[in-house]
């Protein structure tokens, strides 16, 4: 049977399992865990996966458990292996047809897996196997950030493989999305190798095969605070060059990757070998950042690089 053939979508009328990874994460737990208790009878069961949390953790959780006996929550407790190991961990311990991901320091909103729900069940694209949505974003205490910078609303719906190769475009991204198991039964679930970039090397994965669809109303709060991975910009980078070699072992390309790195670490200063993924990346990778090919990469960079310090300068609000 054919793989787009095998993920028909059908109308959600069982529960959806809940998959929330959870490490050092006391603070935020029972928060992540109130916001899913408020979605009512939609939700199966509550998948929460302990990763080695060496804080109150795994009590928080206990408490939330006999606060709400009529919740079918399961506590798995494992060594600390990472967050995409937590995540499958619970993927592999769920039942339901759809799965949805929720990490332990964001929170949803009430009525946000009926919202995702509702478009599955009216949708005539029998392809879609992800539905995320638009986000609001916190700072660590809950207080909503009215203007954050670099928001990302949701836009990309249908066949988005293409636009997906310039970036990770899934608003909300692992605590937004709806996915289809039989998805992640065709393309694997997230790569644990990766130490960041583990959702958008999932999501390009999904898109080579099926569809993406979005609420467009903000369903999830995303938490900011000094933890997040996303801020460490060398360990993203690095994450980066991980997918990229990726696709050269599976003999394709991603070029708008490959001159964002090479943008990065030029404008840094910094050499590719720095990067501890490097030394495990294809041969034929290796060569497009040294020799020859990292010689006509400075010489068409290092102009692009001027031009847009001096034109920063003359768009830029002068004191």
């Amino acid at each position: 049977m054919d793989k787009l053939d095998s993920v028909n979508t059908i109308p959600i009328k069982e529960g959806i399992d809940v998959v929330i990874p959870a490490f050092n994460a006391a603070r935020y737990i029972t928060e992540a865990l109130d916001s899913v208790a408020l979605q009512g009878s939609l939700v199966g069961r509550i998948i929460v996966v302990n990763d080695g949390s060496t804080d109150d953790t795994e009590l928080c959780i206990q408490e939330f458990i006999h606060k709400h006996p009529d919740l079918d929550v399961r506590l798995i407790t494992q060594k600390n292996a990472g967050l995409s190991a937590a995540r499958n961990t619970g993927i592999r311990s769920s039942t339901t047809s759809w799965i949805a991901l929720l990490d332990a320091d964001d929170c949803w909103k009430a009525g946000k897996l009926s919202a995702q729900a509702q478009l599955i069940n009216l949708s005539t694209d029998s392809k879609i196997a992800v539905v995320y949505s638009d986000y609001e974003v916190m700072s660590a205490s809950g207080s909503s950030i009215q203007k954050p910078n670099n928001i990302l609303h949701p836009y990309l719906r249908g066949h988005i493989y293409l636009q997906l190769l310039r970036g990770n475009f899934v608003s909300g991204s692992g605590s937004s999305v709806l996915i289809k198991r039989k998805a992640l039964d065709c393309v694997g679930l997230f790569d644990e190798s990766l130490p960041a970039c583990e959702d958008w090397d999932l999501w390009l994965r999904i898109a080579k095969s099926f569809h993406f669809d979005f609420v467009a109303a903000p369903l999830v709060r995303i938490r900011l605070h000094p933890e997040n991975m996303q801020k460490n910009q060398l360990r993203m980078i690095d994450a980066e060059l991980r997918v990229l070699n990726k696709f050269t072992e599976d003999n394709g390309s991603n070029l708008f990757l490959y001159w964002k790195i090479r943008t990065y670490l030029q404008a840094q200063h910094i050499d590719v070998s720095e990067l501890p993924s490097y030394r495990d990346c294809s041969p034929n990778l290796q060569k497009c950042f040294t020799g020859w090919r990292l010689w006509l990469g400075q010489l068409i960079l290092i102009p692009i690089l001027q031009f847009g310090r001096i034109y920063l300068k003359i768009v830029s609000p002068r004191n």
